[in-house]
C-alpha cells in the first residue's frame, strides 16, 4: 500500500542536535531492490548512531508526515542508472539524475517525492533537507539474493556510515554541492578523492 511505512524506533539523541531520519526502501524479497531496507535493519541493530531508522515500503501521502519529523531526511534505496552495479550515490534530492525507486515511478495513489514535496510547499509545510544513498543494482528478480556487487557495496555503506552522518549533518559539507558517486572497491570517501565527477 502507498505510503507504508514501518517504525524501528527512535534511538534519542542529544537535545538541540539536528534531527537525522534514515529510511530504507525497497522490495525484501526481489534481489538487489531489498539493499536499502538491510542497511536500515543492520543499522538499527548496531545502535549507537543517535538517528530514527524508518523502512518505507512506497512513497505516497505518509512522507507528508515524515517531512516534519526530521531536519534531515536519508533515503537509502538500490538504483538503476547505467553505472556499474555495486556503485555508490550520494545525491541531494530532488534530483533528475538519480531517483530513488521506490519514490521515483508515481504510487497506485498517485503520489511520488515530487508530488509529496509539492504538496508540502502549498500547505506550508517544513521541507527536511534530503539526500539520497544509492546502491547501483545488478538483479532485481523476485525470490532471489542480493548479487555479490551489491552486498558488497551494503558493506561499504555500513562501515562507512559514520561518515557519511557526520557530512549529512554539515551544512557546509561539500556532500550538500551535488551528485557524488564511488565506483565498486574503491570505499567510500567523503573528502570526494575517489569520486567519479557528475
Amino acid at each position: 500500500m502507498a505510503g507504508d511505512v514501518t517504525s524501528g524506533g527512535r534511538e534519542e539523541a542529544v537535545s538541540g542536535c539536528l534531527c537525522l531520519m534514515v529510511l530504507g526502501c525497497g522490495n525484501s524479497f526481489a534481489g538487489d531492490d531489498s539493499v536499502g531496507l538491510e542497511l536500515v535493519q543492520r543499522l538499527r541493530a548496531r545502535g549507537g548512531c543517535g538517528c530514527e531508522f524508518r523502512e518505507l515500503v512506497e512513497g505516497g501521502l505518509g512522507l507528508l508526515e515524515l517531512f516534519g519529523r526530521a531536519d534531515i531526511i536519508l533515503f537509502v534505496d538500490a538504483v538503476l542508472s547505467g553505472a556499474p552495479p555495486g556503485t555508490l550515490h550520494l545525491v541531494p534530492l530532488p534530483s533528475r539524475d538519480v531517483v530513488p525507486r521506490a519514490l521515483g515511478a508515481v504510487s497506485s495513489h498517485g503520489w511520488g517525492l515530487e508530488e509529496a514535496l509539492r504538496l508540502a510547499l502549498a500547505l506550508g509545510r517544513r521541507v527536511p533537507r534530503l539526500m539520497l544513498l544509492a546502491v547501483e543494482l545488478e538483479s532485481v528478480v523476485q525470490g532471489t539474493r542480493r548479487t555479490t556487487p551489491v552486498d558488497a557495496a551494503l558493506e561499504v555503506a555500513i562501515d562507512h556510515f559514520p561518515q557519511v552522518q557526520a557530512a549529512l549533518l554539515d551544512s557546509e559539507s561539500a556532500l550538500w554541492s551535488g551528485h557524488h558517486s564511488y565506483p565498486p572497491g574503491g570505499g567510500l570517501s567523503l573528502n570526494l578523492q575517489q569520486e567519479v565527477p557528475q
